[in-house]
């Protein structure tokens, strides 16, 4: 499914490349959903115009993706996953984005397909939100 990100207030800007994108995979044990790549090879670091969503009885925004890349420094998807980086964050989420709450919009490589999940860092819960990153993004509302 090829997704619109200009539909969703998303301006084209991106430095990933195909190098970028396997080093990160390498660096972090996991291959990223294809719809993924197309959005950080799109526009990385990208904040969407639109893009409410609901999950467990709540609703969120997007507030911007992380930077897609091997660097482990700030704001980085690196930077959340090493070692002590995210407190409570249990092994196979993968921090992709924040919303407005400082929550982290993760992908759930435990399960048989990658899920869409939030965690509240301060509690340390995951929220289950969509059983794919299409099926997330078919979610976003202004």
């Amino acid at each position: 499914m090829k997704i619109n990100w200009s539909s969703f207030g998303i301006e084209q800007s991106s430095s990933v490349t195909d190098d970028i994108i396997s080093q990160t995979q390498k660096l972090l044990g996991v291959s990223f959903p294809n719809s993924y790549l197309d959005l950080v090879i799109y526009s990385d670091k990208s904040s969407p115009e639109t893009s409410s969503f609901p999950y467990d009885g709540n609703e969120s925004c997007i507030s911007e993706f992380f930077e897609f890349s091997p660097d482990i420094r700030p704001y980085t998807i690196a930077w959340y996953v090493r070692a002590g980086g995210t407190a409570g964050l249990p092994a196979g989420i993968v921090p992709i984005a924040r919303d407005a709450g400082d929550y982290l919009v993760c992908f759930n490589f435990n399960n048989p397909s990658i899920t869409v999940e939030i965690f509240d860092p301060n509690s340390s819960s995951l929220y289950f939100v969509a059983n794919s990153f299409e099926e997330f993004v078919g979610l976003w509302t202004e």
